[in-house]
């Protein structure tokens, strides 16, 4: 017996012998050693050397050495086993086996084993390995068997490298997202294992917390799992729920199947099945979910849903839905029947696709009580009441100018059920290029060189209706549709060394297509307006002038947390003239015949030219203040700045040529955020003119009625705050998977819990003024949104949503979740406590999707209440 040293590393060619007789002379037959980094005192001293002095003690056969126990004839392996030992190898002479000792590791081809003790026996091309029990007691060094994607644990294990067969005790090995854990495992030459008294589980704990238990089960890799009768155990016993057999898929990717339904009874509607359907694996680019509900008092819904995505090039979600809904019985008058329907449809262009062009989708329409009546909806969806659509194609020509953009909207709003549709616009841009600069510049560049032009083209077709009557004849005869064309010239001029002059010239063109007449009927006493459809123009003209400057005031100190505080002033003024192109028609044209003034150009889309000369001075006058403070934790400067007023402005105007109420109100916002947490923003209108008593603006200083100087016409408050605790994980990026499954986090919020944060807390008011309006119960409005979520411990998480009525003095839409992490399963309740989406559900499933439908739900709905 020789012993090697720790940390020994060797290659170990096994051959099956050709012959019955076997010699250590190169010959067939011959066991090789390749050292990979031993010096040639260790090579000389190594096992051919041993061999050698054995084959010296037969005196009758000194020329070469028959050793025992030969074997039939073979085939050679197909590679070299390499192995390892941290602590010792031994090497038997007599039964030519290997023994390794300590963190022993053996390579063959793609396959490992990694144990605290394996045994290597050359005359079989057997290897058994198994772990030893420390000084404590427990067991260390459990064999590790890795063969190409497949790899399991074992207590014992032995393995024959030529037939590929092995006997695995007490074994745990990874297949898909479960594990299979079995006493007595067999591996066929095919690959398969053979396990009796095993089981399958996702659960990756040493005691699994629950197995699906079974007297036999093959394991085919890639492939599926197969069991006969088993039974559900939790924590080690068994539940009275079997199965005759067990069907497990472990092919990775997507598949097709059935999906398992969620059973229950509701009040209202009867016994239901929710979400029962088929999932249909199409290939590599697209799938297809069909799913419904069904309920035995008649109510029933229907939904189709699609991804689809080509690598590099684009990729999208379609889903369809219908959904009837049955109140009461037939027999009852109060029976109804509500039908509704949505579609959604989301589409996006890769970037790298084609960079020159872009199109993207994102569709959202259908009946307006689909989700407030509809038999299943979500919070998000239920407190959405406008519904937008938007499909757009963009196209840039590279090494030019010009944009061309392509755009359908469309919004529908579920309280007042009108909807808007734009179908199609299209805007034609070329941005902005210098007619005057010379080719080759020579010397400092002229005046008239920085005279810039720029051209858009917006063409649009426009109609609004209601939702019930949109897809009638007569909704086409509303359709509003125009063309408009701006050319704006401008350049910009240093003057006196501080101040930066502003010159403009624009010109608007507008094509239209509908024109409004009226005119008073004398035999009905009303008056009659009439559309007329052909070619219809107008346009305008203006000249604008702006002077800005900017001004800065510092203030620093030498000593303390504070570097410095920097004010920044940037005042304007300027003047813009346009001048008078059209009239308006003056006539009986008013309620039950009064004097009033219309303009025949009222139906354009893009407005109409002005009707009287405008000569305004404007002005305007903006502010920021930054302080500097000192940092620890910027390394390069030392300091770092903060934003104490992020933004205040003062601007208002004066129409030279208006004659009356020159003076136009004076506009005061501003916004701030404080230690990036807060962020108030504030919009104020004042006016200097009283008011009469239909609180509109008459042409007396408010100064000359009342003393004072302003009074406030209207002003929004809105305050936001989020606080949330430090992040567990610093590298959360880097843990949160990989950046496809990140984009699918960030798409569906909703369905994931991050217990990274221990707590967050968000925080809305909004404060609305509007002195315009003699309706007392609509001058104020306030609304106030909350929401959060803390863990109460690292595996409890309680969330809410909610906010405060100012009017009905009472809390509104209110919702709690309870989120409980049971490692292998998970547990979520959701509850509504109140209002007219009042409804409950909780939820105890299996995490991992193998077992999806390993699951208990109850819930109640808003209609069973």
């Amino acid at each position: 017996m020789l012993s090697v040293s720790k940390g020994f590393t060797q290659k170990l060619t096994l051959q099956s012998p050709t012959d019955s007789t076997q010699a250590v002379n190169g010959k067939s037959g011959k066991l090789t050693l390749k050292p990979d980094s031993i010096s040639p005192t260790v090579i000389d001293t190594s096992f051919n050397l041993l061999l050698q002095a054995e084959a010296a003690k037969d005196s009758t056969k000194n020329d070469s050495l028959k050793l025992s126990n030969p074997q039939k004839k073979g085939t050679q392996l197909e590679g070299e086993i390499t192995y390892h030992a941290r602590d010792s190898i031994r090497f038997g002479v007599e039964d030519k086996k290997v023994y390794l000792f300590g963190e022993a590791q053996i390579n063959y081809l793609d396959i490992e084993l990694k144990a605290a003790y394996i045994e290597i026996d050359q005359e079989t091309k057997e290897v058994y390995a198994e772990g030893v029990i420390d000084s404590t007691g427990k067991q260390i060094g459990k064999p590790q068997f890795k063969s190409g994607d497949q790899q399991f644990s074992a207590n014992r294990m032995r393995y024959n490298f030529e037939t590929e067969k092995g006997k695995i005790l007490d074994v745990i090995t990874q297949e898909g997202e479960g594990n299979i854990r079995g006493e007595q495992v067999k591996k066929t030459d095919d690959g398969s294992y053979y396990i009796k008294d095993g089981g399958y589980t996702t659960c990756d704990a040493e005691e699994p917390h629950y197995m699906i238990k079974a007297k036999k089960l093959k394991v085919i890799p890639n492939d599926k799992v197969v069991s006969g009768p088993a039974f559900l155990m939790f924590e080690g016993v068994y539940t009275p729920l079997v199965i005759p057999f067990g069907w497990f898929p472990t092919k990775k990717g997507r598949k097709s199947g059935i999906i398992f339904p969620t059973y229950g009874e509701s009040p209202t509607q009867g016994f239901f099945f929710q979400n029962f359907g088929y999932y249909f694996n199409l290939g590599d680019k697209i799938d297809l979910e069909a799913t419904g509900d069904i309920y035995t008092r008649g109510s029933y819904a229907v939904r189709l849903a699609s991804n689809y995505k080509k690598r590099y090039k684009f990729n999208g979600r379609i889903e369809l839905s219908h959904n009837s809904l049955r109140n009461s019985r037939k027999e009852f008058p109060d029976y109804s029947v509500q039908n509704n329907f949505f579609v959604r449809w989301k589409h996006q262009q890769d970037p790298k696709a084609r960079p020159s062009t872009s199109f993207s989708a994102d569709v959202n329409f259908g009946t307006a009580k689909n989700f407030s009546n509809g038999l299943i909806s979500s919070a998000q969806d239920y407190l959405t009441n406008t519904f937008r659509s938007s499909i757009a194609f963009s196209k840039r020509w590279i090494g030019k100018p010009y944009t061309l953009n392509i755009n359908f909207s469309h919004s529908q709003n579920t309280n007042t059920n009108q909807v808007d549709v734009t179908l199609p616009q299209l805007a034609f841009s070329v941005q902005r290029f210098y007619p005057f600069k010379r080719k080759n510049q020579i010397g400092s560049q002229r005046w008239y060189e920085k005279i810039g032009i720029t051209y858009n083209l917006n063409a649009r077709n426009q109609v609004q209706a209601v939702d019930s009557t949109f897809l009638s004849y007569g909704t086409l005869n509303q359709m509003r549709n125009g063309i408009q064309q701006a050319i704006s010239t401008s350049t910009n001029i240093k003057a006196f060394k501080y101040f930066t002059i502003n010159p403009s010239v624009n010109y608007n063109e507008r094509w239209f297509f509908q024109r409004l007449d009226k005119r008073w009927n004398n035999e009905l006493q009303q008056v009659d307006a009439d559309t007329t459809y052909g070619f219809y123009t107008n346009r305008d003209v203006s000249m604008n002038v702006t002077m800005a400057t900017t001004v800065y005031g510092l203030v620093q100190f030498k000593k303390g947390w504070i570097k410095g505080i920097r004010h920044m002033l940037n005042p304007s003024v300027g003047f813009r003239y346009m001048p008078k192109l059209d009239k308006n028609e003056v006539g009986y044209y008013g309620v039950n015949g009064t004097v009033a003034t219309y303009n025949h150009h009222d139906l354009s889309l893009f407005g109409k030219a002005p009707t009287v000369n405008t000569g305004a001075l404007n002005y305007n006058i903006n502010n920021t203040l930054e302080m500097k403070v000192r940092s620890k934790k910027d390394t390069i400067t030392g300091f770092k700045k903060i934003k104490l007023l992020e933004q205040f402005r003062i601007g208002g105007n004066y129409n030279f040529f208006a004659d009356s109420l020159n003076l136009s109100d004076i506009n005061i916002s501003g916004a701030t955020s404080i230690l990036q947490k807060f962020n108030i923003r504030f919009n104020i209108n004042l006016t200097p003119y009283a008011q009469d008593t239909n609180l509109r603006k008459i042409n007396k200083w408010l100064v000359n009625e009342t003393g004072q100087l302003t009074r406030l016409t209207n002003a929004t408050v809105a305050i936001a705050f989020n606080l949330n605790g430090k992040s567990r994980n610093t590298d959360y990026q880097s843990t949160a998977g990989t950046e496809e499954e990140l984009a699918q986090i960030n798409a569906n919020k909703n369905l994931f819990v991050d217990f990274n944060i221990p707590w967050n807390l968000a925080v809305s008011y909004n404060f609305v003024v509007n002195n315009l309006t003699k309706n007392a119960d609509q001058r104020y409005t306030q609304t106030l949104q909350f929401n959060g979520d803390v863990n109460l411990t690292p595996k409890w998480k309680i969330g809410f949503n909610s906010g405060y009525d100012f009017k009905a003095k009472d809390l509104s839409y209110t919702s709690l979740s309870i989120y409980r992490d049971l490692h292998c399963w998970e547990f979520s309740m959701t509850w509504v406590p109140f209002g007219q989406q009042q409804q409950w559900s909780f939820d105890l499933k299996v995490k991992s999707s193998i077992l999806q439908d390993l699951k208990l739900s109850r819930k109640k709905n808003a209609f069973d209440f």
